[in-house]
């Protein structure tokens, strides 16, 4: 996975303060952002620009973004100052903060974008849970692309056949990238079977323990962002 320079990261998330939801990227460009989950705490929106096609000024939450399908695009501040990026494919990064913008795709492909958005932040008062990291137990599945203090984002590699220890999550939102077929096994022995698709979504809000196998033919691919600042539902 490829990083930008942080320049260029912060030219492309710009931070503002306000609140404004006159401002929500899929209600003023529905043709670009498309809403494929949303709760009280997280909202995960696929974002699509063919060559040419531009958004109107929005505003998003902080964010995790996953470029799936990288290119160059030109990006105008609230100011007027205008920036020109080319995030690659497979890039991944993390804005704590509000950003405001408008974005132009200047290239001669389409572009694909998956952002995270994190609504809500809650302080976690409880003993912090040491739990059974995936990239510990099973490094040959799971590979950490980005963590600090807000966010853990992993991707995870199943080839057809192989399985992984078990393990936990903290509370996650999935996107996958290639789906197929798995075994999800509980700590109890309980054991489920699941077809998923390509770009299938998924939030979980509690912390999860399984063990995982590839019972399908295909290699399946997902990315799991794990969000440090969210706390448990409430009672």
């Amino acid at each position: 996975m490829k990083r930008l320079s942080i320049i260029t990261i912060l030219l492309f998330f710009i931070s503002c303060s306000s609140n404004d939801i006159s401002l929500l990227p899929e209600k003023v460009s529905p043709d670009v952002y498309k809403v494929l989950l949303e709760n009280e705490d997280i909202k995960i929106l696929e974002v699509t620009f063919t060559p040419g096609q531009s958004d109107n000024m929005h505003e998003h939450y902080p964010a995790t973004v996953y470029i799936v399908e990288g290119g160059e695009a030109q990006v105008t501040l609230p100011d007027g100052t205008v920036n020109e990026i080319k995030p690659p494919t497979g890039f991944i990064a993390h804005n704590p903060e509000k950003a405001r913008h408008q974005v132009k795709n200047i290239g001669d492909n389409t572009m694909k974008i998956i952002l995270f958005e994190r609504k809500n932040t809650q302080a976690v008062t409880n003993t912090k849970q040491e739990l059974i990291l995936p990239e510990k137990v099973s490094p040959d599945v799971y590979k950490v692309l980005l963590e600090n203090e807000e966010v853990k984002v992993t991707e995870v590699t199943f080839q057809p056949g192989q399985g992984d220890e078990m393990h936990q999550h903290g509370l996650m939102s999935i996107y996958g990238i290639k789906g197929g077929k798995l075994q999800n096994t509980s700590p109890d022995g309980t054991v489920r079977e699941m077809e998923v698709p390509d770009g299938f979504v998924g939030h979980r809000n509690t912390v999860t323990t399984h063990q995982m196998r590839n019972i399908g033919d295909t290699t399946i691919k997902v990315i799991l962002v794990e969000h440090k600042k969210l706390g448990p539902p409430k009672a």
